[in-house]
């Protein structure tokens, strides 16, 4: 319930009828609704082509079907880097208002949080969401500047996480998902059984100096830390009580 406001600012990619990965609207410092969609970089394609469908969620929370009927087709490709894996994207529109989408704040200043949340769309599946009660560790991955998440110990991504923003406990992104190991090993009583392997999700404060800050900060303003738009941070619940990390396979 804590993190509703933020949910509405991710959305399912699709191309070619197929689930590919997860991506997530994100707000610029003039506050405009201009339509910014940040994925990763490993997860291009064309984005000319690729299908945006937000609200893809079950109204309960162990529902199986969800809507599809609230989506995007088009987006224009601005920023694509692998130092960080991130892609960011204009979508050929804006969400119109019937979407109540959320354009999510950030943090640029690469300040490790006490814990992590992620949301994202594993295997295509309706909108999941994973908590990190820990701190992530700064690591290199083959090139790629990351947050390593050692395990999640609520819920878990898999292929089609890929993308998904990584939120911190001020509910702004700090990274989007790169690749990991960790992922569901069956299921029990209580749901999908998470394996405890880890992820990688590429840094957002590496990702400001690859070319994100022309299009978040378009005036150069400085700013490292912004919150989401039309509403900002905690506007579900202003206590966090998780204190203190990308995917299972890169796909």
């Amino acid at each position: 319930a804590t993190w509703a406001t933020e949910k509405r600012s991710v959305a399912l990619i699709v191309q070619g009828g197929f689930a590919a990965c997860t991506g997530g609207m994100v707000n610029n410092t003039a506050n405009d609704g201009t339509p910014y969609f940040l994925t990763a970089d490993h997860c291009l394609g064309n984005p000319g082509s690729w299908v945006y469908y937000f609200n893809h969620e079950s109204a309960t929370c162990n529902g199986t079907t969800a809507p599809t009927n609230q989506s995007i087709s088009g987006g224009t490709l601005l920023v694509a880097e692998n130092g960080a894996d991130v892609a960011l994207i204009e979508l050929s529109q804006t969400p119109p208002s019937s979407f109540n989408v959320q354009y999510a704040g950030w943090d640029a200043t690469g300040v490790v949080p006490d814990g992590t949340v992620g949301i994202h769309h594993p295997g295509g599946d309706i909108k999941k969401i994973c908590f990190d009660y820990d701190s992530p560790n700064l690591q290199n991955y083959f090139g790629t500047a990351v947050w390593y998440i050692n395990e999640w110990e609520d819920g878990v991504t898999e292929p089609g996480s890929s993308g998904s923003p990584l939120f911190d406990l001020n509910h702004r992104i700090i990274g989007q998902l790169y690749g990991g190991t960790a992922a569901c090993t069956g299921f029990d009583q209580n749901g999908p059984e998470n394996n405890g392997e880890s992820d990688w999700y590429g840094r957002f404060n590496v990702s400001w100096n690859l070319g994100l800050s022309d299009y978040l900060d378009p005036a150069g303003t400085g700013t490292l830390v912004m919150d989401g738009y039309p509403t900002g941070a905690f506007a579900n619940d202003a206590s966090v009580n998780i204190t203190g990390s990308p995917e299972s396979v890169v796909c």
